[in-house]
């Protein structure tokens, strides 16, 4: 595949040299030719290397600049991180948690520090003066870097509610992600430009950058940063980490050091570093475990009164009446407002043989998987996340249209209002559609359902048997958005509606004895 890569690219290069148009422009302007010229020249000491470092040194700025751009102008760019990070939360479990915080333990900074003193000892001994001069630059000018622009955005963390570990300090740009890059990947290049083992050096570069991006993903998923936050890192700090590559590149290559006789063994050397390595990890563990997860503080929602006669008029006053994407396009009207308690709801779907469906979690996606590949039933399959108001559903329910059914099913995803009635009962809302079947996405078996265009036809059919089976203790039918048609983003169905939604007052189990 290399080789034919180099053919075509020698083919390009010989066909542009011949070319009689290219040809004019240079002896029109042979001092501009000269320059470009050697610009991609590789032996130049302001050839190839200063070219590349810039071109990815501009383009990753560029990215950076765009972020803050969209963080200052638009709203857009706030709502669609917090529902990220509000996705993120409903894949948080006890042991993952845990594991994500190991994670962002390898970029803070009593860890980087050790880390620094231990690599720096290590590139004393093999005499690597240049690596360790770089080494502190990278981490020292990065950390000033982030220090500044933290202080100039002035940008508040998540909310605690999102959060697992409390934060105290601005949050634009992600410390630890733009750390990461500063760190482990210098400490990856060095390792890539110092062995010769092809295998190693892309087993290093795979590691490195699986770290780093997990390093980001767990400061979102701890609710320590906006997604913006860490992307805004990400590109920054790789625009940094291509200056100092730049630079090693040309000093390495036109400016040489002189080969300097070590006066340590081989053995010595490497029996050190193991050491030192060693001690390392240890400090790593020893600071996970005297640095636990905090308890979370409980934080009380205050729920709002709301007569049972101005619903839904007053219900969606500041809130949206159709749920969304991930990225903020309107998608399917909420067509069901339900009255009582969750433990009456769950009474009232799951004996009329309706399933509560398994959240959004890798684990459920797998079976998904494996059940269209087995043909086995899963009839508490998870549907993809549908937000309103930032939230993604709190639960749903399935049903299939028969026993063996993997995909075709009955569909409804709900959502806790801030609100009560005068009765103290909560108050719900919910889009509910058909599921036709699970379709390929990208050529693969993906967990995304093609689902009937008419919803309306899934919100009086759930009416009608929830009435039928005794569940209902009153109702009314109330116009919300009027005549909508649309397409959800993302999924690619359309749906259409007459924008009328029920307003359900569940009976609670003692009202059915």
């Amino acid at each position: 595949m290399i080789k034919i890569i180099k053919s075509i690219a020698k083919s390009i290069s010989h066909s542009v040299k011949h070319d009689p148009e290219i040809t004019r422009i240079k002896n029109k302007y042979p001092k501009t030719f000269n320059f470009l010229r050697r610009r991609l020249i590789k032996d130049h000491k302001y050839g190839l290397y200063l070219t590349i470092g810039a071109i990815l040194t501009i383009f990753f700025v560029s990215i950076f600049i765009k972020i803050l751009k969209n963080y200052f102008n638009h709203a857009k760019l706030v709502q669609f991180d917090l529902r990220v990070i509000n996705l993120f939360s409903t894949f948080r479990y006890e042991k993952l948690n845990h594991q994500a915080l190991f994670i962002t333990y390898l970029a803070k900074g009593e860890v980087v520090v050790v880390g620094i003193i231990v690599i720096s000892l290590i590139l004393i001994l093999i005499k690597k003066w240049r690596f360790l001069k770089a080494l502190l630059i990278s981490v020292l000018g990065g950390e000033l870097f982030v220090w500044i622009i933290k202080n100039l955005i002035d940008r508040p963390r998540p909310p605690l509610v999102n959060a697992i570990v409390n934060e105290t300090t601005y949050s634009f740009p992600s410390g630890h992600t733009f750390v990461a890059i500063a760190f482990y990947g210098l400490l990856g290049y060095f390792i890539i430009q110092s062995e010769r083992n092809k295998f190693v050096k892309i087993i290093s570069l795979f590691l490195i950058s699986i770290l780093i991006i997990l390093i980001g993903l767990s400061r979102v998923y701890l609710g320590a940063h906006w997604p913006s936050d860490v992307l805004a890192s990400l590109v920054s700090g790789a625009a940094w980490l291509s200056i100092l590559i730049t630079w090693l590149k040309i000093k390495n290559k036109f400016i040489p050091l002189p080969k300097s006789k070590n006066q340590f063994k081989k053995i010595t050397i490497i029996i050190s570093s193991l050491l030192l390595i060693s001690a390392w990890l240890i400090f790593i563990i020893s600071f996970y475990f005297t640095h636990p997860l905090q308890p979370k503080t409980e934080i009380i929602k205050i729920k709002t009164i709301l007569k049972t006669k101005d619903i839904p008029n007053q219900l969606f006053q500041n809130l949206p009446k159709v749920s969304e994407s991930i990225s903020g396009i309107a998608a399917e009207p909420i067509n069901m407002i339900i009255v009582g308690s969750k433990k009456d709801i769950d009474n009232a779907f799951i004996k009329s043989s309706w399933y509560l469906l398994d959240g959004p979690s890798l684990k459920s996606y797998t079976k998904i998987i494996t059940s269209l590949l087995t043909h086995k039933s899963y009839p508490n399959t998870p549907g993809l996340p549908v937000f309103w108001d930032t939230e993604p559903s709190q639960f749903a329910y399935g049903k299939p249209t028969t026993p063996e059914s993997i995909s075709s099913r009955e569909h409804i995803h709900f959502w806790e209002t801030d609100f009560v009635t005068e009765n103290n009962q909560d108050i719900w809302v919910g889009t509910a559609h058909f599921d036709d079947q699970i379709k390929k996405k990208f050529g693969i078996v993906m967990p995304f359902h093609t689902t009937e265009v008419k919803v309306d036809n899934q919100r009086e059919s759930i009416k009608n048997e929830l009435d039928k089976n005794g569940f209902i203790k009153k109702f009314d039918k109330v116009d919300l958005t009027g005549l909508l048609y649309g397409t959800k983003k993302g999924s690619g169905n359309s749906f259409l509606t007459d924008g009328k939604a029920y307003v359900i007052y569940i009976k609670s189990t003692n009202d059915k004895k």
